[in-house]
């Protein structure tokens, strides 16, 4: 397996998550990048991907598992080749079997671009949003893990995954909090975990053991 770390910036955060799958088949068709298919009556690609990414958030840590027999050096460079800037990779790791990151990941960092002030979560962080036409209410203190100091700006780790906490649907309580304007292009995640015996592991640090 080939696992690409790859991001999403610029126009490229306002495809969605469905549409990037059609566009990534297309890519690694471009790219000549040979990846195995599926059995049945109807083969497709083996490609996952790690969870998705809200529309208008951008990303430097995305992930591309291919079930590829190629060397990794050559499909890091035939994928560069046949994208776009805005979803050029960063890292390429190889792995035994899948990671299958779509599950195992727990949680993400999402760096605000905004400087660093305390909030205060306390078991109560409620947040309104819009459902299906309808205002939701809802207190996702249980699906913050933090909100901490990175490179003097506000970074907040966040349930990913089955159980997941959007990060634009915070960004109104934090405008609040903050006494700021920031808007849904200011957030870009820059991290992802997985939780290897209680313990949460950087992705990166994951696909290298």
């Amino acid at each position: 397996m080939i696992v690409l770390k790859y991001r999403k910036t610029g126009s490229v955060c306002f495809i969605s998550h469905i549409d990037l799958l059609r566009h990534m088949d297309r890519i690694i068709r471009r790219g000549k990048i040979v990846v195995n298919y599926s059995q049945g009556f109807n083969p497709h690609p083996l490609m996952y991907f790690s969870p998705p990414l809200s529309l208008g958030v951008s990303s430097r840590a995305e992930y591309l598992t291919l079930d590829c027999d190629m060397q990794k050096e050559e499909v890091f460079e035939k994928f560069n080749g046949a994208v776009p800037d805005d979803l050029k990779a960063s890292k390429v790791f190889t792995t035994e079997k899948n990671p299958n990151l779509q599950a195992k990941v727990v949680c993400a960092d999402f760096d605000f671009n905004t400087p660093y002030k305390p909030i205060d979560v306390d078991g109560k962080f409620e947040i309104s949003y819009q459902k299906k036409g309808e205002t939701v209410t809802e207190n996702v203190a249980d699906k913050i893990y933090s909100f901490f100091e990175k490179d003097g700006k506000l970074v907040a780790r966040l349930a990913s995954g089955s159980v997941n906490l959007r990060p634009d649907r915070i960004l109104d309580k934090l405008n609040s909090a903050l006494g700021a304007d920031l808007k849904l292009c200011d957030i870009e995640k820059i991290a992802q975990y997985v939780d290897v015996d209680g313990k949460l592991v950087d992705v990166d640090e994951y696909l290298q053991k």
